[in-house]
């Protein structure tokens, strides 16, 4: 009798468990199906970019954003601003020192929903710096493929990129505005 009830409790167990799984469903994009580009301001002058290299894998129950677990990859040497001598700065040591960093990370710690958005708060990971950041977004589940969309204020000195000559924000303004938005496609 106590076998049979150990063996019934193991069974119901794993069956919620497999159930838990069940509604949970993944998604990923990357710089195929998706942008992330960001923008600043150096001496003055507006400036844009992109990177070339990233990945974004998304899980949520119940296709409700709140409930999701969101991480992001990119490879910081695939930081393009369109001319050679500021593609080569972002990966001096200065910027991103990708030959010892060669990605930097975003992980969702909480996602609460405000208004028709959400706003996430996450680990974001540059160089030896690891610290909460902020990401507002909206996920549009009635397009096919699902988009994510969004936006950061990141202050680049908080985690020291764009330091010695670059460090003073009259020269280069502390504050990049990260956008993205990216076609969701079922995790295989």
């Amino acid at each position: 009798m106590a076998k049979t009830l150990k063996w019934l409790a193991i069974m119901m167990a794993l069956a919620a468990a497999t159930a838990a799984m069940a509604d949970e469903n993944c998604y990923t994009a990357d710089e195929e199906s998706g942008e992330l580009r960001f923008s600043g301001v150096a001496e003055g002058t507006p400036f844009r970019g992109q990177f070339g290299q990233f990945s974004v894998r998304l899980c949520l129950t119940d296709d409700d954003l709140s409930t999701s677990a969101i991480e992001v990859k990119v490879k910081t040497g695939s930081a393009d601003v369109g001319n050679r001598d500021g593609n080569q700065a972002l990966k001096d040591d200065e910027f991103f020192a990708v030959d010892q960093f060669p990605e930097s990370t975003w992980t969702s710690q909480a996602i609460e929903a405000d208004g028709d958005r959400h706003v996430a708060e996450g680990e974001l990971a540059i160089k030896s710096v690891s610290s909460t950041q902020s990401v507002t977004m909206v996920l549009d589940t009635d397009s096919d493929p699902w988009v994510l969309e969004g936006n950061a204020e990141i202050m680049r000195l908080d985690w020291n990129v764009g330091t010695g000559e670059f460090e003073d924000p009259d020269f280069i303004r502390d504050r990049v505005d990260l956008i993205f938005k990216l076609e969701l496609q079922p995790e295989s």
